[in-house]
Formats: C-alpha cells, sequence, structure tokens
C-alpha cells in the first residue's frame, strides 16, 4: 500500500489529488503564504506562495486528506464507520421560521441558537452561499443567533472552513465549528499542534457526509436553466416541492428557476471529487453532535422534513439536553441501529475499501489512516470512476466541461430508460409526446 510520503509542503497532497479543501493548511501556515484556488474542473485546492514559504512543513503536517495526526489516532473509535452513539434522537426545530428554512428538521441551527441564547458559545463557524458571478461555498462568522439564518441549508461543494479559525482565535468565549468530516479531521490534527485553538474548547457540530460536488456542478445546474448570469443558487429547498426538496438557481436581477431532485442526484457521479472516494468517515464519528437526514427511520415527517441528531460525546449530549429543556427543539428516542442502517454504511465499508483498492492500484498514495482495508476483486468500475474525476480538470476550456457533463447525463437517462419494463417505458413515451 502506497501511503503519502513526507514533502515540506501542502503541494504533495494536491499533486495526488488527496486535498479535501478542509482549510487547515491555510490557518497553520504562520508566513499566510497559503490560499486556496479553484481548479478548472473545480476543485478548490491550496496554492503556495514560494516568496512566503519557509519550508516549515506546519501545512503537511495538519493535512488531514494525507493522514491522522496524533490525537486522531486515538480517538479513532471502535467501529470507525458508525463511532460512539450515546444518544439517537429525531425531531425539529421549534421555531417555525428555523423548520421552515431548515435543510431538514432545522435542529443544527436550532441548537447553534439555543447555545447563544444561553450564552455558551460567543462564535460559530458555518458555512453559506456567496452570492455573485457564479454563486459559491463560503464561510461564515457568526457572533449572534440572528445571523444563523444565512447557513441553513446543505453546501455539497468544497468550502475551507477551517481558515477562518484565525479570525475567531482572538474570541473569549467559547466557539461552536459546523463541518464535514474532512473538516473536522483537520481540526483534530490542527488542535495537535496549536495549543491556542486547544484552549478554544471548540464544539463541534458534525454533519452526515454523502459527498460533495465539485464547484462546477453549480455552474452545469445553472446553465440548465438561463443562459443570463446567476447571482445564487441552492442545492436543495424543502419549500419547493416538499421534503428533502430541489435546486433552485436565482437569477441576476430577480427571478428563480427550480429545477428537479434528479438532475442533482445524476450529475452528482460526474462531480464527486476523487478524495470523496476515498473518505470512509460518512457519519462524522469525531464531532460532539451529529445531524444529518433521517433515512430509513419509521414515523418520520416526510413532508416538512426532521432531522436526526446523534450525541457522541458527553459534552455533546449535554448540549442537546440544554436544546430540549429550552424548548428550542423537540425531539423524540430512536433505534440507533436503525439509523445506521439507513444510512448505508455496510455499503459504505464495502465500497471505501474498493476505491482504496483501486487508488493504490493506480499508483496513487493512499490516506494514511490508522486502521487497514481489506483489499477488494472486482474493483474496475471503482477505477473507472476515479480516473473520471482525475479526467474532470483536464478539459481545455469550461465549455468543453460542460459539454462532457452533458453527454454523461444524456448516457445515464438512456440507461435508466433502458432498464425500465416494456409497459414502463410505453409510458413514459407518453409523457414525453403530450409535452411536446
Amino acid at each position: 500500500m502506497r501511503q503519502a510520503v513526507d514533502k515540506c509542503d501542502i503541494s504533495t497532497v494536491t499533486e495526488q489529488y488527496l486535498c479535501n479543501s478542509c482549510g487547515a493548511c491555510q490557518v497553520s501556515c504562520p508566513h499566510e503564504a497559503i490560499h486556496f484556488r479553484e481548479s478548472p474542473g473545480g476543485y478548490l485546492f491550496p496554492q503556495i506562495d514560494r516568496g512566503k514559504c519557509t519550508l516549515c512543513g506546519l501545512c503537511y503536517q495538519v493535512c488531514p486528506g494525507a493522514g491522522f495526526g496524533s490525537t486522531l489516532c486515538e480517538q479513532l473509535p471502535k467501529d470507525p464507520f458508525v463511532g460512539e452513539i450515546l444518544s439517537c434522537e429525531v425531531g425539529r426545530a421549534t421555531d417555525e421560521v428555523i423548520f421552515a428554512n431548515g435543510q431538514s428538521g432545522g435542529v443544527a441551527t436550532a441548537l447553534l441558537k439555543s447555545l447563544f441564547d444561553a450564552g455558551k458559545i460567543e462564535t460559530a463557524l458555518v458555512a453559506t452561499m456567496r452570492k455573485g458571478l457564479p454563486p459559491r461555498g463560503d464561510v461564515l462568522v457568526v457572533r449572534n443567533s440572528t445571523e444563523l439564518i444565512q447557513a441553513q441549508k446543505s453546501k455539497y461543494t468544497p468550502i475551507p472552513l477551517l481558515r477562518a479559525l484565525r479570525e475567531v482565535q482572538a474570541a473569549k468565549g467559547p466557539v461552536a465549528l459546523v463541518g464535514l468530516p474532512c473538516h473536522l479531521h483537520g481540526l483534530h490534527n490542527l488542535l495537535d499542534t496549536s495549543p491556542a485553538l486547544a484552549r478554544m474548547h471548540i464544539l463541534k457540530v458534525g454533519l452526515i457526509c454523502e459527498r460533495i460536488m465539485l464547484s462546477t456542478g453549480i455552474d452545469f445546474m445553472a446553465r440548465k436553466t438561463t443562459s443570463g448570469k446567476v447571482e445564487n443558487f441552492t442545492f436543495k429547498d424543502k419549500k419547493h416541492d416538499c421534503y428533502p426538496g430541489n435546486p433552485v438557481v436565482y437569477k441576476m436581477g430577480g427571478g428563480h428557476v427550480v429545477l428537479d431532485a434528479s438532475l442533482r442526484m445524476t450529475i452528482k457521479d460526474f462531480f464527486t471529487p476523487a478524495r470523496c472516494r476515498l473518505c470512509f468517515d460518512k457519519l462524522n464519528v469525531f464531532a460532539d453532535v451529529v445531524c444529518g437526514d433521517p433515512h430509513g427511520i419509521e414515523g418520520v415527517d416526510r413532508q416538512k422534513g426532521e432531522t436526526l441528531i446523534v450525541g457522541r460525546t458527553q459534552r455533546g449530549r449535554a448540549f442537546i439536553e440544554q436544546a430540549k429543556i429550552n424548548g428550542a427543539v423537540e425531539l423524540r428516542p430512536v433505534c440507533a441501529e436503525s439509523a445506521v442502517s439507513g444510512q448505508g454504511i455496510e455499503k459504505k465499508r464495502r465500497e471505501w475499501a474498493a476505491y482504496m483498492t483501486a487508488w493504490d492500484g493506480m499508483g496513487r498514495c493512499v490516506p494514511n489512516y490508522p486502521f487497514e482495508y481489506k483489499n477488494q476483486t472486482g474493483v474496475i468500475e471503482y477505477q473507472r470512476r476515479l480516473e473520471h474525476a482525475l479526467r474532470v480538470d483536464g478539459y481545455d476550456s469550461p465549455n468543453d466541461l460542460m459539454k462532457a457533463a452533458d453527454r454523461w447525463l444524456a448516457k445515464q437517462k438512456f440507461r435508466k430508460l433502458s432498464a425500465l419494463p416494456f409497459k414502463a417505458l410505453r409510458a413514459v413515451a407518453r409523457k414525453v409526446l403530450k409535452r411536446g
């Protein structure tokens, strides 16, 4: 198994496409020599200003894309795919504005609001969508509960969230950070090297993650609605066709277009970064609290949406209980086994090992995780997906990339139609003819 070899800076990680765009390298650099730049295919990778770089090696040391530091290795749960579960509940925010604007049940936002209102946190680092040409994921430093509404809904796109830690290091009170598993991995690696960050006692609110999309995925979906300028984008909005919602494109100057959710789900495979395929941690096992969609759980509101919330540490569980006492959330206990099963973790185990086997077989460096994987056979399809993820950066122009995505989408639609029985296929044809 080829593991990432030591090198003085983060360039090893980007060259091997192991970067997960968490931002740990940028905040670790004492000379501010690192910034992020979007690649032609939509990867968001760190770039080094060689005039400022002193080859100290800190950026490589904290990078979770390459491997885990001492804290992550020591805290790795017995089952790294599931993690510790002290409590497992489903429910919703009681604030109707938060609930209506939330991705599912709005519980993550309600929890943060409860913490702000009780004076338990002074600042929160969250992801948001930055309006502009084109819209992109960004970091928002929230200093009071009224600003939280801007961070609601999922952002399936690269965001170097940890770079904002430099901005909040002067905070006098505790800080909460809401992030994906890669953000939490990077945070723990940073805590190993920075006593100042460790003293902040950051509350880690993790989100369940089923891969992100390259930034160019936003551009592709936007082009499906308009040839004009686009100001903003939402991956899933339950206000449009109920939970879990459809993508919405907001045009510059006003107006919006709602896309069918099937487009986002189908095109996701085209725009999945290579590094996401190599991550085992769907359930965010190093967080204090984890929030996500309650797949596979009976009795869940499938029209308006609810949130699965898992307490992983005593601290996280205490904050959940406080939010319940404050009346910020309404939660009911659910079976942890059903929650884990609903997230497809057994499939995740198999696919992760297959992707790692394929990546290694391609002669690539694999992430240096503190546990082994069993080599899989029949990984040709997994290798094809990884090779595709690398080719996304190789098109001559953005227009060529968009055309390739169109061809890929058409092929996927044809495959689905070909798999339909004759009666179902005839019904689809009738619908198409009526539209025509």
